[in-house]
């Protein structure tokens, strides 16, 4: 539902752009400045088509560069426009886009889950936005003053961040460091192109000093975000090198079309954005058509693919769905049951006993099938939270539990979530098999490389875990084949003075770990 609101609203926003253009061009004849801005807003536009076709998670990351790139397209066209309502417009774009940009480079750098000062940081860029909005009804003195200091405060802000979680932003560089320099060679490239060819324009690189800066990271991003290419509807039925022959056969036709009709190329800008955003509307209705099941196209694509892993997902709650009316009711219509003798003691006994056992097996599955991260938590806050619930599931199990972990850690998709398993699986037989009364847990991640370790003080000896049946104990066996998939090493070894200290050792690949945001 949240994904055909967002697709509706780029929509829109397509089609009035569409209206706006045509108005432009035949009721006021005017030219908006030159031909460039109209190509470079209209390539800006087709971008959102494709980025929100391909958007099948529904990241609100995606969906928020898709906004900026709007916003961004409505400020180029509106540049070199004069009357007061249209500078009250494009004044009011300059805070807008700044918390945007802003906003969107901090959560993509950390996908969208929870880092130190995050919450600060949220408030401090909306008030000062909201600031410099009102300051447009009160005076331009006023305006200029309040988005200054949004400006600077912003950016002060952002910087800090950044700085303070320096090993992400170093991550992220080092991995995509190829992706970032092309895209900053192209876009400084078509900035030349562009200053050359509107030289003659009033004004024309006057409202760049905003824009530039920006177009510079959401482009540089925007080469990460869609890496996974081919996963928008339409390539369930047309492969590259058809759509290639087809967008190129009705540009074609267009061209032609609006040649014999006597028109120029602002009217053929008018006719190619209409036929992207006719494009889009079908892209919109085939991904419905899909998600819903009333497609039998048979060709494998990537969108298709990405779909089956979502409808296993939708598996893997039916399948959780099925525990809680198979397992948990039955338990449920016993006390039920009971709650006609709940005045004897000894029944009081037994529903506080069931309920117990409920409360924790219903914990246990719920971790197994769908482990909970919020994204609004620090990793390390995420993991305590674990370590916490492991313990209140064996309570008659007295086991102090040590964390250390970094508040500036990050795991990126999809190692936050395996790490999370591993930890789980770890801890819990320290508290099913350990005698002793005391576990340490340590996670760390320096450069590119995570290592977790979970020892205990314990009697059991590392041979006991080398040699055991893994047809019986599952457990270890599952840990070393994940780790091993992942191209990591796991090493078990004695705890001194006792006990077993298993630690492992895994890669994180940041350059696989965005595909994320696609598929």
């Amino acid at each position: 539902m949240k994904d055909m609101v967002s697709k509706s609203l780029f929509l829109t926003n397509y089609l009035l752009i569409i209206f706006y253009i045509s108005w432009n061009i035949n009721e006021k004849q005017t030219t908006i400045g030159s031909g460039v801005p109209l190509l470079i807003s209209s390539l800006m536009l087709i971008d959102v088509t494709y980025i929100s076709s391909c958007n099948i998670r529904e990241s609100k990351v995606m969906n928020l560069f898709c906004g900026l790139l709007a916003l961004d397209s409505w400020y180029l066209l509106l540049s070199f426009e004069e009357g007061q309502a249209t500078q009250v417009i494009l004044t009011a774009l300059h805070p807008i886009i700044c918390y945007l940009s802003i906003k969107f480079i901090l959560m993509f750098l950390f996908q969208g889950s929870g880092y130190k000062f995050r919450k600060a940081t949220n408030l401090m860029l909306f008030v000062t936005c909201i600031s410099s909005l009102v300051g447009i009804a009160i005076s331009g003195r006023a305006f200029a003053c309040l988005y200054g200091i949004q400006f600077l405060a912003g950016w002060l802000s952002f910087f800090f961040v950044l700085t303070y979680h320096r090993k992400r932003v170093a991550f992220v560089l080092k991995s995509e460091w190829k992706c970032i320099l092309f895209s900053v060679i192209v876009i400084t490239t078509f900035f030349i192109a562009y200053y050359i060819a509107t030289i003659n324009v009033k004004n024309h690189i006057a409202n760049f000093g905003i824009y530039l800066p920006m177009l510079l990271s959401l482009m540089s991003i925007h080469g990460i975000v869609i890496k996974e290419h081919g996963s928008y509807p339409l390539s369930t039925v047309f492969n590259k090198r058809q759509t290639a022959l087809i967008l190129s056969l009705s540009l074609l036709a267009l061209r032609l079309m609006v040649a014999l009709t006597g028109g120029g190329d602002k009217e053929l800008f008018v006719v190619v954005n209409a036929l992207f955003s006719f494009i889009y509307i079908c892209n919109i209705i085939l991904g419905v058509s899909l998600k819903q099941g009333e497609s039998r196209i048979i060709k494998e694509s990537k969108y298709k693919f990405s779909l089956r892993q979502l409808q296993q997902e939708e598996l893997l709650k039916t399948e959780f769905s099925n525990f809680l009316h198979d397992d948990v009711l039955q338990d449920l219509l016993s006390i039920k049951n009971m709650m006609t003798k709940a005045h004897r003691p000894d029944i009081q006994d037994i529903i506080i006993e069931t309920l117990d056992n409920l409360n924790t097996h219903i914990r246990e599955q719920m971790q197994d099938y769908h482990p909970v991260i919020l994204k609004n938590l620090t990793v390390k806050e995420n993991y305590q939270n674990l370590i916490e619930a492991i313990s209140q599931s064996f309570p008659q199990r007295k086991i102090v539990v040590s964390f250390d972990c970094s508040d500036t850690l990050f795991l990126v998709e999809p190692y936050n979530v395996l790490i999370y398993r591993l930890l789980k699986e770890l801890l819990t037989n320290v508290f099913k098999h350990s005698e002793g009364n005391r576990a340490w847990v340590m996670l760390t991640q320096e450069n590119g490389i995570i290592e977790l370790c979970v020892s205990d003080d314990g009697n059991a000896a590392p041979d006991s875990l080398l040699v055991i049946d893994k047809s019986k104990h599952k457990g270890i066996a599952s840990i070393t084949e994940q780790v091993n998939n992942m191209g990591g090493s796991i090493t078990i070894s004695d705890n001194s003075p006792h006990g077993i200290c298993i630690q492992i050792t895994l890669p994180m690949k940041g350059d696989v770990s965005y595909q994320y945001f696609v598929s």
